[in-house]
């Protein structure tokens, strides 16, 4: 029996050292895995980098968004600004109109009854 354990002990012992001699990488299959790793390292700087060229290039669409819609908003105000002074300019020029129109009429209707007046007191004062 114990030749039996010992048979069975050393077929393993061979099974695994038959497993580690095929799990045991060659210095061929070694040196691709290696340039494989620094490969793929360098793709990941790369991909990194190329990301953070995007990122900065999107902050930077932003930020020309953002000054774009500023001066717009500025030019906008002016606008305002200036339509409202234009309004208010022919809002007054209305009511200085209205108003040089009104002393217009007082005085022609002032001369018209002065006329009258003159002429009903040359109408009374003839026999």
């Amino acid at each position: 029996m114990i030749s039996t354990v010992n048979s069975l002990a050393v077929g393993i012992f061979l099974k695994t050292t038959d497993a580690t001699d095929i799990l045991q990488p060659d210095d061929a299959s070694l040196r691709l895995a290696l340039a494989e790793v620094r490969d793929l390292q360098r793709t990941v700087v790369a991909l990194r980098a190329e990301l953070e060229l995007s990122q900065q290039e999107g902050q930077r669409q932003v930020q020309d968004a953002v000054s774009a819609a500023q001066g717009d908003i500025l030019q906008l105000r002016d606008t305002i600004v200036a339509l409202r002074l234009s309004l208010e300019r022919a809002a007054q020029e209305r009511i200085d109109a209205l108003q040089s129109a009104s002393a217009a009429h007082h005085a022609e209707i002032a001369q018209l009854q002065d006329t009258i007046r003159a002429m009903r007191s040359a109408l009374e004062s003839k026999p």
